[in-house]
């Protein structure tokens, strides 16, 4: 079923995982924007949204005919290569295939199609990184236009606080009311505020500015733990630091064209408290409908 909102590009965004954690929070943030229609696999969190499993070839050309979509936005995927692990032939389908089937079908009907990549898409050492790769060499052959986003670790609110997800993770503290917290400090990260992704989406769609990739962070370098202690010592709660041991690279992108948006929030001080107020006034991040 399609909302009836004011539609700025007078055709449909099609948003393929739409009640993963990042797709909630883009369609949460688009819908009233735009004409948006969200695909779920297996758990709806919209009654509005429809069902299309995005490893059938079959499936993704029918739903693409049917809905003829002007701008498809390819969110879902696995969201770690940990999702590989006794998954491998799933995650494969999902994390690869899928993208290729998206790709021809936006072909066939004229569509553009905007993909959440990764940063893991600049080490691509494992399953996960080297299917991004492939993924958006695949993008790149769309010909009505394309948009790739390479977001780091995503923080934020989002409809979606079931996924584990390390936003999520961050937020069960404090509906578990712990009082002591532990998160990593070996990671040093550029995070990704998750509502940039739909900033810049609607920025690109509205100016017309296709066919680049865009990196999306914020470049202050910080751990888990210090995301976690920002926002949870705020509402109280201890966090006590711990070393996973792991050896993530920065990332070499170059950001002149995100920085160049002006998105706000501008630096990681301005994302806590963005964050912080989001947390304060979480009911506005739920699905009315």
């Amino acid at each position: 079923m399609i909302s009836k909102r004011n539609d700025r590009i007078g055709k449909t965004i099609l948003l393929t995982g739409a009640s993963s954690y990042v797709g909630a929070r883009m369609y949460l943030d688009l819908k009233d924007k735009y004409r948006t229609i969200g695909t779920y696999f297996h758990h709806p969190l919209s009654k509005r949204f429809v069902q299309l499993n995005l490893t059938s070839k079959e499936a993704v050309q029918r739903i693409f005919h049917e809905l003829t979509p002007a701008v498809v936005i390819h969110v879902a995927n696995y969201p770690s290569g940990k999702n590989a692990i006794n998954n491998e032939e799933d995650f494969i389908a999902l994390n690869g295939k899928s993208t290729k089937y998206v790709v021809e079908s936006a072909n066939e009907i004229g569509a553009k199609v905007i993909f959440i990549s990764s940063q893991a898409a600049n080490n691509p050492n494992d399953l996960y990184g080297k299917l991004k790769v492939t993924s958006e060499d695949q993008v790149k052959s769309v010909h009505a236009g394309y948009l790739i986003l390479r977001p780091s670790l995503i923080v934020g609110l989002s409809p979606n606080t079931i996924n584990d997800r390390p936003f999520n993770r961050i937020l069960r503290c404090l509906e578990d009311r712990v009082k002591i917290a532990e998160f990593d400090t070996s990671w040093k990260l550029q995070p990704t505020y998750l509502g940039h992704l739909s900033q810049i989406i609607d920025r690109v769609i509205l100016g017309n500015e296709w066919n680049k990739i865009v990196p999306v962070f914020i470049k202050e370098i910080v751990t888990q733990y210090q995301i976690a202690h920002d926002i949870l010592s705020r509402f109280r709660v201890n966090v006590n630091p711990i070393d996973l041991h792991l050896r993530i690279p920065l990332s070499k992108d170059d950001v002149t064209n995100f920085e160049a948006l002006d998105l706000s929030p501008h630096s990681y001080h301005e994302m806590i408290e963005t964050i912080i107020g989001e947390i304060k006034n979480r009911k506005m991040f739920s699905f009315s409908e």
